[in-house]
């Protein structure tokens, strides 16, 4: 039978074990204060690359001496692996949880207005030194009103100050905005995503998560900084939506390359380049049960290069992001090549935060038999298109806030417009 802990041993343990949660401001601002563990590496929680910074105390002077004191006892060892305090180790372990709710009209569903419930988001990071492991889970609502559990996110990995690396299911380092806003909404100017760099199973084109490995070399640190990323991991499944988690249709892999530069003519812009390059294994025109699944284009390997370029300004006060994405299948007697472009602008005023968007989507998307296997069957992924984005987002608090937005899309297949209006109310702890 184990001996009991003393009273008081049993208070620091669970002092020591304690933290504070921490999620990623609006505006970049420090957390309020909070007691939180010790932490001799200096580690931040970040939800985003290098955009969360956090105050640090300043340096006190040596303490004038001292008469010497009495030798203090030495605490009490742990008596098994799963009681080791958090002081005696450099290891941190935190939860953050993101949501929203919203109210909209839309035209799709006749002008008929309705609440709506957002996923809710958990984040759990773990550190010790330079090992890390990051799990996220989405909880979604369907149209059918049942709740579905995804693994967004998943992986280990070993970050160094000037090298990285990541193993396991990820989101793929293409472009900006795939990486610096994941899954909770709060961290976004607007409500949703552009359409480019939507989630594969909400009408996205690109892939937005990779299974595989992930490496990051910084080349130059300090002011001026400069990265390169490079990624290996299974290829694309049937349809966009298809992620291969235990498995890959084709011998060869994924290969994607990045290359981004920070602090060129001003300290918070960024520039970069990347590119991802897949062979698309061949599917037949129906399955053992005679479903379709690729009768558009049976039986024949699809190449894509994706190509992509972007900017990216986020100041205290102005943020300013751009991004082009060239997509190219090209197969025997035929090739198909899709464009997408968006920006952002938005500037703060104090808690207001007025924004704008703009998206265009052309090529030849609506004929490219790997968006549009069956072109039959009802797709969530939308053809050419332009959009626009008006909105207004008041930061309640630190954690919370509220986003008006007004969103007109025209629909080029259609002639026809889209319209959607939105409150959001969103949250992030």
């Amino acid at each position: 039978m184990r001996a009991p802990l003393p009273i008081g041993s049993v208070v620091v343990v669970l002092l020591c074990a304690g933290g504070g949660l921490r999620a990623q401001t609006p505006a970049d601002a420090p957390p309020p204060a909070a007691v939180a563990p010790p932490n001799p590496a200096g580690e931040v929680q970040r939800f985003e690359p290098a955009e969360v910074t956090e105050s640090r105390p300043a340096v006190l002077p040596p303490a004038a001496p001292t008469a010497p004191t009495a030798p203090t006892a030495p605490e009490l060892p742990p008596l098994t692996m799963d009681e080791i305090a958090v002081a005696t180790t450099n290891s941190r372990v935190t939860m953050n949880v993101f949501g929203d709710s919203a109210f909209k009209v839309d035209s799709v569903t006749s002008g008929k207005p309705a609440f709506v419930l957002g996923p809710l988001d958990l984040l759990l990071t773990g550190r010790s030194g330079n090992l890390m492991a990051l799990s996220e889970i989405a909880l979604e609502t369907g149209d059918d009103g049942a709740i579905g559990i995804d693994l967004e996110r998943g992986f280990v990995g070993w970050h160094a100050e000037t090298f990285s690396i990541d193993a396991g299911r990820t989101h793929t380092e293409l472009g900006y905005w795939n990486n610096a806003f994941h899954h909770g909404r709060w961290l976004q100017m607007p409500v949703d995503r552009p359409r480019a760099v939507l989630f594969e199973d909400e009408g996205g084109i690109l892939p937005i998560h990779s299974i595989g490995v992930t490496g990051r070399w910084r080349v130059l640190t300090g002011e001026h900084q400069l990265e390169l990323m490079a990624a290996i991991g299974n290829g694309r499944g049937v349809i966009v939506d298809n992620l291969q988690l235990d498995r890959d249709d084709n011998l060869f892999k994924s290969l994607l390359l990045k290359i981004e530069a920070k602090g060129f003519g001003a300290r918070e812009l960024r520039v970069g380049l990347s590119g991802f390059y897949d062979r698309i294994a061949p599917e037949p025109a129906t399955d053992a049960a005679g479903g379709a699944t690729r009768p558009a284009l049976p039986d024949q390997t699809i190449t894509e290069l994706i190509s992509n370029a972007y900017l990216a300004y986020r100041g205290s006060d102005l943020t300013v992001i751009a991004e082009a994405f060239d997509i190219l299948h090209t197969a025997t007697g035929g090739h198909w090549n899709t464009f997408d472009g968006f920006g952002l602008v938005a500037y703060r005023f104090g808690t207001l935060v007025p924004y704008a968007t703009f998206e265009v989507r052309s090529g030849d998307i609506a004929q490219d038999p790997f968006f549009f296997p069956d072109p039959t069957a009802p797709s969530a992924i939308l053809g050419k298109f332009e959009e626009a984005t008006a909105g207004l987002r008041w930061d309640l608090n630190t954690w919370s806030a509220l986003k008006i937005e007004y969103r007109p899309t025209w629909i080029v297949a259609t002639k026809s417009w889209d319209q959607r209006e939105m409150i959001d109310w969103t949250f992030g702890l």
